[in-house]
């Protein structure tokens, strides 16, 4: 949680959201896993309200440190 909350842009919402609102809002989601040799997909719904703060969180998290 503590890694998800520093990937968050520092002007986010995310940023300063309590553990509870984290774990809902962006872990508790019926996604899609695919995978594959080199990597693994996500598919997440297609109604989900936070897609962009998810797909940056996964973006930064991917990059190598």
């Amino acid at each position: 949680m503590h890694g998800l909350r520093g990937l968050a842009p520092k002007r986010s919402f995310w940023r300063h959201a309590q553990f509870d609102t984290v774990r809902v809002s962006l872990l508790k989601l019926a996604a899609r896993i695919i995978e594959m040799r080199t990597r693994i997909r996500i598919a997440l719904p297609s109604g989900h309200p936070y897609q962009a703060s998810w797909r940056l969180l996964a973006e930064r998290a991917a990059r190598p440190p």
